[in-house]
Protein backbone atom coordinates (compact mmCIF):
# COMPACT_ATOMS: atom_id res chain seq x y z
CA UNK A 1 0.00 0.00 0.00
CA UNK A 2 2.86 2.35 0.91
CA UNK A 3 4.66 1.55 -2.35
CA UNK A 4 1.50 2.27 -4.34
CA UNK A 5 1.10 5.59 -2.55
CA UNK A 6 4.73 6.54 -3.26
CA UNK A 7 4.39 5.55 -6.91
CA UNK A 8 1.10 7.46 -7.31
CA UNK A 9 2.62 10.54 -5.69
CA UNK A 10 5.62 10.41 -8.02
CA UNK A 11 3.51 9.72 -11.13
CA UNK A 12 0.96 12.47 -10.57
CA UNK A 13 3.59 14.88 -9.30
CA UNK A 14 5.21 14.47 -12.72
CA UNK A 15 1.82 14.98 -14.41
CA UNK A 16 1.23 18.17 -12.42
CA UNK A 17 4.70 19.47 -13.32
CA UNK A 18 4.03 18.80 -17.02
CA UNK A 19 0.69 20.59 -16.70
CA UNK A 20 2.36 23.67 -15.21
CA UNK A 21 5.20 23.56 -17.73
CA UNK A 22 2.87 23.52 -20.74
CA UNK A 23 0.06 25.69 -19.42
CA UNK A 24 2.22 28.34 -17.75
CA UNK A 25 5.67 28.43 -19.36
CA UNK A 26 4.34 27.32 -22.74
CA UNK A 27 1.48 29.81 -22.63
CA UNK A 28 3.82 32.63 -21.60
CA UNK A 29 6.23 31.92 -24.47
CA UNK A 30 3.47 31.80 -27.08
CA UNK A 31 1.84 34.92 -25.61
CA UNK A 32 5.18 36.77 -25.66
CA UNK A 33 5.57 35.98 -29.37
CA UNK A 34 1.97 37.05 -30.06
CA UNK A 35 2.46 40.31 -28.15
CA UNK A 36 5.75 41.03 -29.92
CA UNK A 37 4.06 40.45 -33.28
CA UNK A 38 1.22 42.82 -32.33
CA UNK A 39 3.60 45.56 -31.16
CA UNK A 40 5.61 45.32 -34.38
CA UNK A 41 2.38 45.52 -36.37
CA UNK A 42 1.23 48.63 -34.45
CA UNK A 43 4.66 50.28 -34.73
CA UNK A 44 4.72 49.73 -38.48
CA UNK A 45 1.20 51.16 -38.81
CA UNK A 46 2.04 54.20 -36.69
CA UNK A 47 5.09 54.98 -38.84
CA UNK A 48 3.39 54.31 -42.13
CA UNK A 49 0.08 55.40 -43.47
CA UNK A 50 -1.62 54.09 -40.35
CA UNK A 51 -4.43 55.50 -38.33
CA UNK A 52 -4.26 59.11 -37.13
CA UNK A 53 -3.93 59.73 -33.43
CA UNK A 54 -6.82 60.58 -31.17
CA UNK A 55 -9.26 58.03 -32.58
CA UNK A 56 -11.19 55.60 -30.42
CA UNK A 57 -10.19 51.94 -30.30
CA UNK A 58 -12.97 50.68 -32.59
CA UNK A 59 -12.26 53.14 -35.46
CA UNK A 60 -8.53 52.43 -35.17
CA UNK A 61 -9.20 48.70 -35.27
CA UNK A 62 -11.28 49.09 -38.43
CA UNK A 63 -8.58 51.20 -40.09
CA UNK A 64 -5.85 48.70 -39.18
CA UNK A 65 -7.97 45.85 -40.51
CA UNK A 66 -8.50 47.49 -43.90
CA UNK A 67 -4.86 48.56 -44.10
CA UNK A 68 -3.50 45.00 -43.64
CA UNK A 69 -6.49 42.63 -43.38
CA UNK A 70 -4.59 39.34 -43.52
CA UNK A 71 -1.95 40.34 -40.99
CA UNK A 72 -4.48 41.89 -38.62
CA UNK A 73 -6.78 38.85 -38.76
CA UNK A 74 -3.96 36.36 -38.17
CA UNK A 75 -2.62 38.35 -35.22
CA UNK A 76 -6.08 38.54 -33.64
CA UNK A 77 -6.59 34.80 -34.13
CA UNK A 78 -3.20 33.98 -32.62
CA UNK A 79 -3.84 36.12 -29.54
CA UNK A 80 -7.32 34.79 -28.80
CA UNK A 81 -7.19 31.22 -30.15
CA UNK A 82 -3.70 30.02 -29.21
CA UNK A 83 -4.29 29.87 -25.42
CA UNK A 84 -7.36 27.65 -25.84
CA UNK A 85 -5.72 25.43 -28.47
CA UNK A 86 -2.60 25.01 -26.33
CA UNK A 87 -4.68 24.25 -23.24
CA UNK A 88 -6.79 21.65 -25.04
CA UNK A 89 -3.94 19.79 -26.75
CA UNK A 90 -1.69 20.22 -23.72
CA UNK A 91 -4.14 18.51 -21.39
CA UNK A 92 -4.61 15.63 -23.85
CA UNK A 93 -0.84 15.22 -24.08
CA UNK A 94 -0.43 15.15 -20.29
CA UNK A 95 -3.19 12.57 -19.83
CA UNK A 96 -1.79 10.42 -22.66
CA UNK A 97 1.74 10.65 -21.25
CA UNK A 98 0.55 9.70 -17.75
CA UNK A 99 -1.49 6.76 -19.08
CA UNK A 100 1.44 5.36 -21.05
CA UNK A 101 3.71 5.70 -18.03
CA UNK A 102 1.13 4.01 -15.81
CA UNK A 103 0.66 1.06 -18.16
CA UNK A 104 4.36 0.62 -18.89
CA UNK A 105 5.02 0.44 -15.14
CA UNK A 106 2.17 -2.06 -14.65
CA UNK A 107 0.58 0.45 -12.31
CA UNK A 108 -3.00 -0.06 -13.48
CA UNK A 109 -3.82 -1.69 -10.14
CA UNK A 110 -4.03 1.87 -8.80
CA UNK A 111 -7.23 2.26 -10.82
CA UNK A 112 -8.95 -0.89 -9.58
CA UNK A 113 -10.11 0.29 -6.11
CA UNK A 114 -11.90 3.28 -7.65
CA UNK A 115 -13.58 1.16 -10.33
CA UNK A 116 -14.62 -1.47 -7.79
CA UNK A 117 -16.09 1.12 -5.43
CA UNK A 118 -18.14 2.78 -8.17
CA UNK A 119 -19.35 -0.53 -9.60
CA UNK A 120 -20.36 -1.72 -6.15
CA UNK A 121 -22.38 1.44 -5.64
CA UNK A 122 -24.18 1.01 -8.96
CA UNK A 123 -24.80 -2.67 -8.32
CA UNK A 124 -26.42 -1.82 -4.99
CA UNK A 125 -28.38 1.29 -5.94
CA UNK A 126 -29.24 0.65 -9.60
CA UNK A 127 -29.13 -3.11 -10.30
CA UNK A 128 -31.42 -2.64 -13.32
CA UNK A 129 -28.43 -1.24 -15.22
CA UNK A 130 -26.82 -4.68 -15.11
CA UNK A 131 -29.72 -6.66 -16.50
CA UNK A 132 -29.77 -8.36 -19.89
CA UNK A 133 -30.43 -5.96 -22.72
CA UNK A 134 -29.19 -2.98 -20.73
CA UNK A 135 -28.25 0.18 -22.61
CA UNK A 136 -24.45 0.07 -22.45
CA UNK A 137 -24.21 3.74 -23.40
CA UNK A 138 -26.37 4.65 -20.43
CA UNK A 139 -24.28 2.38 -18.21
CA UNK A 140 -21.03 3.99 -19.33
CA UNK A 141 -22.45 7.46 -18.76
CA UNK A 142 -23.52 6.44 -15.26
CA UNK A 143 -20.07 5.04 -14.50
CA UNK A 144 -18.42 8.21 -15.76
CA UNK A 145 -20.79 10.38 -13.75
CA UNK A 146 -20.17 8.42 -10.55
CA UNK A 147 -16.40 8.62 -11.00
CA UNK A 148 -16.53 12.35 -11.78
CA UNK A 149 -18.70 13.03 -8.71
CA UNK A 150 -16.47 11.00 -6.39
CA UNK A 151 -14.70 13.33 -3.97
CA UNK A 152 -12.30 10.95 -2.26
CA UNK A 153 -10.12 9.99 -5.23
CA UNK A 154 -7.12 11.48 -7.00
CA UNK A 155 -8.27 13.72 -9.86
CA UNK A 156 -5.66 12.31 -12.25
CA UNK A 157 -6.80 8.74 -11.55
CA UNK A 158 -10.39 9.76 -12.23
CA UNK A 159 -9.43 11.41 -15.52
CA UNK A 160 -7.52 8.29 -16.61
CA UNK A 161 -10.41 5.94 -15.77
CA UNK A 162 -12.89 8.17 -17.62
CA UNK A 163 -10.59 8.17 -20.66
CA UNK A 164 -10.51 4.39 -20.61
CA UNK A 165 -14.26 4.03 -20.10
CA UNK A 166 -15.04 6.29 -23.04
CA UNK A 167 -13.01 3.99 -25.30
CA UNK A 168 -14.20 0.74 -23.70
CA UNK A 169 -16.62 -1.42 -25.71
CA UNK A 170 -19.27 -3.05 -23.49
CA UNK A 171 -21.71 -3.99 -26.26
CA UNK A 172 -20.58 -7.63 -26.35
CA UNK A 173 -21.07 -8.22 -22.61
CA UNK A 174 -24.11 -10.11 -21.26
CA UNK A 175 -24.45 -8.58 -17.82
CA UNK A 176 -27.18 -11.05 -16.87
CA UNK A 177 -24.74 -13.99 -16.94
CA UNK A 178 -24.12 -14.77 -13.27
CA UNK A 179 -20.90 -16.61 -14.14
CA UNK A 180 -19.31 -13.39 -15.30
CA UNK A 181 -17.65 -10.97 -12.92
CA UNK A 182 -19.06 -7.58 -13.80
CA UNK A 183 -16.25 -5.85 -11.92
CA UNK A 184 -13.47 -7.77 -13.69
CA UNK A 185 -15.06 -7.22 -17.10
CA UNK A 186 -15.29 -3.44 -16.67
CA UNK A 187 -11.75 -3.26 -15.27
CA UNK A 188 -10.33 -5.24 -18.20
CA UNK A 189 -12.34 -3.26 -20.74
CA UNK A 190 -11.17 0.00 -19.20
CA UNK A 191 -7.51 -1.06 -19.34
CA UNK A 192 -7.99 -2.22 -22.94
CA UNK A 193 -9.45 1.19 -23.76
CA UNK A 194 -6.45 2.92 -22.22
CA UNK A 195 -4.05 0.81 -24.28
CA UNK A 196 -5.70 2.11 -27.47
CA UNK A 197 -4.71 5.69 -26.70
CA UNK A 198 -2.02 6.91 -29.07
CA UNK A 199 1.58 7.54 -28.05
CA UNK A 200 2.03 11.00 -26.47
CA UNK A 201 3.61 13.62 -28.70
CA UNK A 202 4.64 17.26 -28.21
CA UNK A 203 4.36 18.01 -31.92
CA UNK A 204 1.26 20.11 -31.31
CA UNK A 205 3.32 22.57 -29.24
CA UNK A 206 6.13 22.88 -31.79
CA UNK A 207 3.57 23.40 -34.56
CA UNK A 208 1.87 26.22 -32.62
CA UNK A 209 5.25 27.76 -31.80
CA UNK A 210 6.43 27.43 -35.41
CA UNK A 211 3.29 29.07 -36.78
CA UNK A 212 3.67 31.93 -34.29
CA UNK A 213 7.32 32.48 -35.27
CA UNK A 214 6.39 32.37 -38.96
CA UNK A 215 3.67 34.96 -38.35
CA UNK A 216 6.20 37.16 -36.55
CA UNK A 217 8.56 36.98 -39.54
CA UNK A 218 5.80 37.69 -42.07
CA UNK A 219 4.58 40.70 -40.11
CA UNK A 220 8.12 42.03 -39.53
CA UNK A 221 8.92 41.87 -43.24
CA UNK A 222 5.49 43.31 -44.17
CA UNK A 223 4.69 40.31 -46.36
CA UNK A 224 1.17 40.28 -44.91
Amino acid sequence: MTDNFKYATKLFGSATFSFLKINILGQLLVFALSLTTLLIFLFQSANGSGAPGGLAIIPITIILFFERPIGFTLIALSIFANPFILLSFGNKYIISKTIHKLLSDKGETLLFPIIEKVLGKIKTNQPELLKKGTDTTKLKLKLIQEISDSKDNNKWLKKIIIYGLKKANLDDVDFSDEKLSFTDIVKNKTISGLKEISEPSRNFYWIILGIQILLLILISTRMI
